[in-house]
C-alpha cells in the first residue's frame, strides 16, 4: 500500500544530482546494499532518474514497505535520526558527506533528514530519492513534491538545522561525528530477587544507575504474572508461576529513577511464609515484534481541566495490566477515523498534579493524561468525547531519552510550550531527588499564549515552595503588556561563561516550530548537541 499524495508531477528538467567518481563495481558512483529492490540507472535513456524516464512512475515496494508500515516504524522509537533524539546543526560539508543508500542525508528548506531507512519506502524507489542525497534537496523537493508534508513524514528522521554559514572553525564536527558513532552502552540484563513478609511478596528487577527502565505486568490469573522490562529500548519477559495466590492489583509498582531498581509488592492471599517465591522462565524478547503490539484500555474519567484541555484517565480492560513508563517516555493512543486508524503521542502525568477522585488516586492501575484540545484535532476531539467504559489502544512505551545523560550536570534549563509541559513533569521529581551529583538548579521556562492556556502555575509554584532549586517562569506571547517569545536575549544570560548557575544542559519539548527555534539558538550560544535533549512526538 502506498499514499497517493505522495505520486510526484511530471517534470521535465529535474535537477541532476552532484558528479561523483564510480568507484570500482559500482553502479553510477553510489554502492548500493544487496537489499536495495532498485539499481541505479544513472546511463539510461533519459535524465529523469527513474528507470522508465517518467518522473510519475512509482516502483513496487517491497512487502512490509508500505506508507503505513513506514508511519508504525517512526513510531516504534526507533532511532532513525541516528543521533539518538539529540538535534545536530550540520553544515553543508557534512551534510556532504552522508551521499550514499546506506549514509543517506538530505536537506529541506534549512532542515537536515536522514533518510537512509526511508530509501525502500519512497514510493519513487531509490533512484529518484538519491538524486537530493547529500546536498540541499530544497529545490528538487519543490519540483516534485511541493505538497507533501515533509516535516511529517520525515519528523522521526530529523537531524538538525542547516548551518549556512561556515565563519567559524568546524571545531563541532568532531562532537558531531561522536554523537552520531558513538557505540552503544553494554546491553543491560535485569537481575532478578525476590524476599518476602509473612503477608508480602516482593518480586525485585535490578537494572542499573540511572538506566530509566520501565515495566509492564501483565496477570494471567492469581498465580501467573508476566513482566516485562524495558531497559535500553530492550525488551526482557519473566513469567512467573507462584507458589500460591496473590491479590491484584499489586500493592506498590516502584522504580528507583536513580537506582534503576524496580520492586513490585504483591499481598499474598493467605498470609503465611512461602517455601519459595515458585518458578519464572525469562528471555529477551525481539523488539522489533513489539511494534505493533497494543494495549486496550476503557476511559475511567474524562473531565475538563480548562477552557481547551481535559483530563483523561484510563485503565486497562478487565484490570489486568499495570504499566509504568520510563521518565520521559510516551504511548501512541490510537483513534479510528473515516476507516483507518490515526496516532498521537501522549505523555501520562503523576497523579500528584491533578485534581483527581479518591478511587483514581488510590489505583495504581490507572494512568492519567493532560491533554490539549485541538479544534481540528482528530485525535483530541475524539478523545475527549469519550464516555466512560469507552475504550482505546494504544502502544508499548516508546521514546529515546536517556536519564543517564544528565549524570555531570548540576544546573539544567527545561523549556516547554503548551501541551509540551507533559514530558517535561515527568523530568522534575527524578531530578530534584537525585543524591549523586545533587542539583544545583532547575529551571523551567514556560512559555504560552495567554494566562488561561498557562497548565498547573499553583501546582509548579508549590514546587518552588517547597524546593527553593526549581523555578518556573511563565512568559506569554499574546501579553497586552509585555509579549515575549523564546529569543536568544532571553536565553543568554542563563549561557554567561563565568554566571555560578550557567546551564549546561538543555531538554525541550513544544511545537515543532518552538523546537528549531530553541536548537537554533542555543547553537548561537555554543551549546554543544551533546548538551541538548529534544523531545519528540
Amino acid at each position: 500500500m502506498s499514499d497517493p499524495s505522495l505520486k510526484p508531477p511530471a517534470s521535465n528538467q529535474p535537477l541532476q544530482p552532484p558528479k561523483q567518481m564510480a568507484p570500482a563495481g559500482s553502479v553510477g558512483g553510489l554502492q548500493l546494499p544487496a537489499t536495495a529492490p532498485q539499481k541505479l540507472n544513472s546511463n539510461g535513456p533519459t535524465a529523469s532518474g527513474s528507470a522508465t524516464g517518467n518522473p510519475r512512475n512509482k516502483c513496487a515496494l517491497k512487502p512490509g514497505h508500505s506508507l503505513m508500515n513506514w508511519i508504525r516504524l517512526c513510531n516504534s522509537g526507533a532511532d532513525l535520526s541516528g543521533n539518538g533524539g539529540r538535534v545536530v546543526p550540520v553544515s553543508r560539508t557534512e551534510l556532504a558527506r552522508h551521499n550514499k543508500v546506506d549514509d543517506a542525508w538530505m536537506a529541506i528548506r534549512g532542515r537536515v533528514f536522514n533518510v537512509t531507512r526511508y530509501m525502500d519506502f519512497h514510493p519513487g524507489g531509490v533512484d529518484e530519492l538519491m538524486r537530493g542525497v547529500g546536498r540541499d534537496a530544497t529545490k528538487l523537493f519543490d519540483e516534485v513534491h511541493a505538497w507533501v508534508n515533509y516535516p511529517q513524514l520525515l519528523g522521526k528522521c530529523y537531524v538538525g538545522p542547516l548551518k549556512e554559514n561556515e565563519t567559524k572553525p568546524a571545531k563541532d564536527t568532531p562532537q558531531i561525528a561522536n554523537v552520531i558513532l558513538k557505540p552503544p552502552p553494554p546491553e543491560i540484563v535485569p537481575r532478578f530477587d525476590w524476599i518476602q513478609q509473612r503477608s508480602e511478596l516482593t518480586l525485585i528487577f535490578y537494572t542499573r544507575s540511572l538506566a530509566n527502565p520501565g515495566l509492564v505486568v501483565r496477570r494471567k490469573d492469581l498465580q501467573q504474572l508476566s513482566i516485562r522490562v524495558l531497559v535500553q529500548h530492550n525488551w526482557h519477559s519473566f513469567d512467573f508461576q507462584l507458589t500460591n495466590s496473590v491479590e491484584w492489583p499489586p500493592k506498590v509498582a516502584k522504580i528507583g529513577s536513580e537506582t534503576g531498581k524496580i520492586e513490585l509488592v504483591l499481598v499474598k492471599q493467605e498470609a503465611e511464609p512461602w517455601p519459595t517465591y515458585g518458578t519464572h522462565v525469562s528471555n529477551r524478547l525481539d523488539s522489533s515484534r513489539l511494534h505493533e503490539e497494543t494495549f486496550e484500555y476503557e476511559v475511567v474519567c474524562c473531565k475538563d481541566f480548562n477552557t481547551d484541555s481535559f483530563e483523561l484517565s484510563l485503565q486497562s480492560v478487565g484490570q489486568d495490566v499495570l504499566m509504568v513508563l520510563p521518565v520521559g517516555y510516551h504511548v501512541d493512543i490510537e483513534v479510528p477515523l473515516e476507516g483507518r486508524v490515526i496516532q498521537r503521542s501522549y505523555t501520562p502525568v503523576d497523579q500528584s498534579y491533578l485534581r483527581l477522585e479518591n478511587n483514581l488516586s488510590s489505583s495504581s492501575e490507572c494512568l492519567h493524561f493532560l491533554i490539549k484540545r485541538y479544534p481540528n484535532g482528530p485525535v483530541s476531539t475524539h478523545l475527549q468525547k469519550l464516555q466512560s467504559r469507552s475504550r482505546v489502544h494504544w502502544s508499548v512505551p516508546r521514546g529515546s531519552f536517556q536519564l543517564s545523560d544528565l549524570t555531570a550536570h548540576r544546573n539544567i534549563l527545561l523549556l516547554a510550550a503548551g501541551s509540551g509541559l507533559t514530558p517535561i513533569l515527568s523530568l522534575i521529581q527524578p531530578i530534584l531527588k537525585r543524591n549523586t551529583n545533587r542539583i544545583e538548579s532547575l529551571k523551567l521556562l514556560y512559555f504560552n499564549k495567554t494566562t488561561e492556556d498557562i497548565w498547573l502555575k499553583e501546582k509548579l509554584n508549590e514546587l518552588h515552595t517547597h524546593d527553593e532549586r526549581f523555578s518556573c517562569t511563565n512568559y506569554l506571547s499574546q501579553s497586552e503588556d509585555n509579549p515575549q517569545r523564546i529569543s536568544l536575549e532571553l536565553l543568554t544570560p542563563m549561557f554567561q561563561k563565568n554566571h555560578p548557575e550557567r546551564c549546561t544542559y538543555v531538554l525541550i519539548c513544544g511545537p515543532s516550530g518552538f523546537n528549531t527555534a530553541a536548537v537554533d539558538i542555543l547553537s548561537q550560544l555554543d551549546v554543544s548537541v551533546n548538551q541538548i535533549h529534544v523531545f519528540r512526538g
